[in-house]
């Protein structure tokens, strides 16, 4: 998902590769998103005709990529002719999705607040996991498929830091987010 400024729409498109990725998760995860599915589902009881469904829209082609149009809209309005429903796993209590700019303001603002963080970046979070898995000695190639790297020596020359220091590093950094230190 990405906002297009040119369009001034929010869009939604195949990867660089248009590769479609499969990602294994653990049962905390699993646990999550059942929990958020959950929560979803009384939401749409509780906010009734004002809970928002998600849409897309075929847009515009762009060196061979198609990107769909993404829209919110009220239960109770009209679906214009040529919306598909969609489904998101990060959206607000209302229903309506959740735009990545949404994630780049929370973390900028966290930065700001807590010491240790300054010029933290979601992105980040990507680096740290990729680290860890390699540190505590996921194979190579499983962390490659998983980030979508083309071939392994790509993950490899990214992440051929990801050392004993570095894992102790993104465990000092996990403990100044979750407020243990």
């Amino acid at each position: 998902m990405r906002y297009n400024g040119a369009r001034h729409k929010t869009e939604i498109g195949a990867t660089k590769r248009k590769k479609v990725r499969t990602v294994d998760f653990c049962d905390t995860l699993a646990a999550i998103l059942k929990a958020a599915k959950t929560e979803q589902h009384k939401n749409r009881f509780q906010y009734g005709g004002l809970y928002h469904l998600n849409y897309y829209y075929t847009g515009v082609k762009e060196k061979d990529r198609t990107y769909y149009e993404v829209y919110s809209l009220p239960r109770t309005e009209e679906i214009p002719e040529g919306y598909k429903e969609i489904s998101f796993v990060c959206i607000r209590p209302d229903g309506a999705y959740e735009s990545p700019s949404t994630v780049g303001i929370m973390c900028r603002t966290t930065s700001k607040k807590v010491e240790g963080l300054e010029g933290f970046h979601f992105h980040q979070l990507r680096h740290t996991f990729t680290s860890n898995l390699l540190s505590n000695g996921a194979a190579p190639k499983d962390v490659q498929e998983l980030l979508g790297h083309a071939d392994v020596s790509t993950t490899m020359n990214i992440y051929a830091h990801a050392t004993g220091e570095a894992k102790r590093t993104s465990a000092r950094l996990l403990d100044k987010v979750v407020g243990g230190g």
